[in-house]
């Protein structure tokens, strides 16, 4: 019987540190965050999109176009950004697809933005002020 009692205590607790855990909204500026955090296919891209919906951005990720997706989407601006990790976009016949992918992109509308992991790791200031005056139309006169 005491066995009994214990379990319950320790799931009602958990369950109170449950629902005052939901209550915390840290990286969730709309309710599909968890579902497109997940979505993302490299530390990279997990990094950027964190940093991009701290800041209140909506951020989409593997958006599909055509017969490319774009790696992580400001939709509300048209603005694709691709991530670039060294292993995947250094090979001529890699940079030769990413060239093509980033035609069709702008053929349909998308402002193409390619950050290599490398700045992603050290500059995420930087590529936020490059984002920055995308989705600030007036700040760039």
């Amino acid at each position: 019987m005491l066995e009994y009692l214990v379990f319950g205590g320790i799931m009602g607790i958990g369950l109170f540190y449950s629902y005052k855990l939901s209550k915390i909204k840290k990286y969730e500026p709309y309710p599909d965050h968890f579902y497109e955090i997940w979505k993302t296919e490299s530390p990279i891209e997990r990094r950027l999109y964190r940093d991009l919906t701290a800041k209140g951005y909506v951020v989409k990720t593997q958006v599909p176009c055509g017969k490319y997706r774009i790696d992580l989407a400001l939709p509300s601006y048209k603005i694709a950004i691709e991530c670039d990790g060294k292993a995947y976009h250094s090979t001529p016949e890699q940079k030769a697809h990413d060239r093509r992918k980033n035609q069709y992109l702008q053929r349909n509308g998308w402002k193409v933005l390619r950050f290599s992991g490398k700045k992603i790791y050290r500059d995420l200031p930087g590529i936020l002020r490059e984002i920055e005056p995308l989705t600030n139309p007036k700040e760039k006169q």
